[in-house]
């Protein structure tokens, strides 16, 4: 490679593989990104190795495991490894920009200018806008690309809140997919259902409401896609286009209905439409045209098949990294033959909930859980011991619980989970709040102390980081 790529690295928060066109959904949600993936490499069994925002975004910056960089395990705050990815390729000469709405986790936990980008933008967007930023993202993108002139390589990072919940995408798009017969009304009172009270079983979600806000969902992936064709358009028009590696990820889905009438979105559980997202990447030089990939991947891979394309040879980066490149994968040799996905209940959760009733009894939820994926088989272990094993390939919507009928199966897996646990350093950052959530919650966070399950001076007391 003579010539160093621009690289734009675009993350759907929330998205779903199972409703994009180029996974095999039937449903128009996503011309753009569908002729995009016709360009390039769909990665079809690629797994989040979190449930939610902050554990992933930081395994995709820092390419480690969540038990590995710790973040989000009982700690929201910025992960703490030598090495980001914006970091290194800034290192490297590139102009890395972030764009993000206003008011995310990037925003509100600092994750932006002290970690490797030149100029971070949170994208202000009125409350009373549908529009969740994507638009003006996009055009913030052109205006920014407008001034760039080439002296070097750039890295764009875009995180946008499209399709997360409330689904209340803008016109016409919410008018193209709602249900017909569904009154607007009725819709927007589903959209913005309290997921909290969900989960307290205070409000059951039928499957006819799942139905409604699974058309909304597919309206807002239809308004992002449109926001990435823009872009994509764009770096055609400037000649950018074949000089760019693009890649279209999320950081985590949301269970819709597939496992009850409580368990939903993203939090509490480690269920595969929370894990199984989207991956896409289109660079010609590369990643052949048209291929689609069954092995398994997760999205700390990237930052590793960065690294290689590149030719960073800096062992204490390459040290750092977990995952793993995957030119080796779409080469038909994968180096990756397991995927492992973590969660441990935010204390952000268990605090709200607590606002929500404080006499719920928080310790039903409050439990680690651990999915480790091989072939064919996920093993979910689980800190209460009520551990899950299903034959993903024939049981995707996780119905059939495998535990009794194949006990060793679940043994071999349960054995290859905590040999590979044990052979890398956990990190752990003790716990720490928000600013928001602890001023918010103040007797909830207390509470939480009292019991233990809270530890706010760990380090004061003699903790450390290992």
């Amino acid at each position: 490679m003579n010539k160093r790529p621009n690289i734009l690295l675009w993350v759907m928060d929330v998205q779903r593989a199972r409703n994009l066109g180029c996974y095999g959904y039937a449903r128009p949600t996503s011309p753009n990104i569908d002729r995009i993936a016709e360009d390039g490499v769909t990665f079809l069994n690629n797994i989040s190795p979190a449930v939610w925002t902050l554990p992933s975004h930081a395994s995709l910056f820092t390419g480690k495991y969540v038990s590995g960089h710790g973040v989000g395990q009982r700690y929201s705050y910025r992960p703490q490894e030598k090495f980001t990815l914006a970091q290194v390729l800034q290192s490297l000469g590139y102009l890395t920009l972030g764009f993000c709405r206003k008011g995310h986790r990037w925003a509100r936990y600092g994750i932006d200018d002290s970690r490797g980008f030149t100029e971070f933008f949170p994208i202000d967007v009125p409350e009373e806008d549908e529009d969740n930023g994507s638009l003006e993202t996009a055009r913030e993108l052109k205006e920014r690309l407008e001034k760039y002139k080439g002296e070097k390589p750039f890295f764009i990072f875009i995180n946008s809140t499209e399709p997360h919940l409330p689904y209340w995408p803008p016109q016409p798009f919410r008018e193209k997919f709602l249900l017909k017969g569904v009154e607007e009304k009725k819709a927007k009172e589903l959209a913005h259902l309290s997921t909290w009270e969900v989960r307290l079983k205070k409000r059951a979600v039928s499957p006819e409401d799942w139905e409604i806000l699974k058309s909304l969902y597919d309206g807002e992936t239809a308004t992002l896609d449109n926001r990435i064709g823009v872009v994509f358009d764009y770096l055609k028009e400037k000649n950018l286009r074949d000089e760019t590696l693009i890649i279209i990820t999320s950081d985590h889905g949301d269970v819709q209905g597939e496992k009850g009438p409580y368990v939903l979105a993203h939090q509490l559980h480690i269920y595969d439409p929370a894990l199984r997202v989207p991956l896409i990447v289109r660079y010609p030089e590369f990643f052949p045209s048209g291929l689609k990939i069954k092995f398994l991947t997760q999205t700390l891979d990237i930052f590793p098949t960065l690294m290689e394309l590149l030719g960073v040879e800096d062992k204490e980066i390459w040290q750092q990294l977990q995952g793993f490149s995957l030119l080796s994968t779409i080469k038909g040799k994968p180096k990756r033959d397991f995927a492992l996905a973590e969660y441990q209940s935010p204390l952000e959760s268990l605090t709200r909930m607590m606002k929500i009733d404080s006499d719920w009894n928080f310790r039903i939820l409050c439990k680690w859980l651990k999915a480790y994926y091989m072939q064919d088989y996920k093993y979910i272990w689980s800190s209460d011991g009520e551990d899950e094993l299903y034959n993903i390939e024939e049981d995707p919507l996780e119905s059939n619980n495998l535990l009794q009928q194949l006990p060793e199966k679940a043994r071999e897996m349960r054995k290859k989970l905590e040999g590979f646990l044990s052979s890398f350093p956990h990190h752990d950052l003790g716990d720490k709040l928000s600013e928001l959530e602890r001023d918010k919650l103040e007797k909830e966070s207390q509470v939480l102390k009292m019991w233990g399950f809270y530890r706010p001076d760990f380090f004061e007391k003699g903790g450390k980081r290992k």
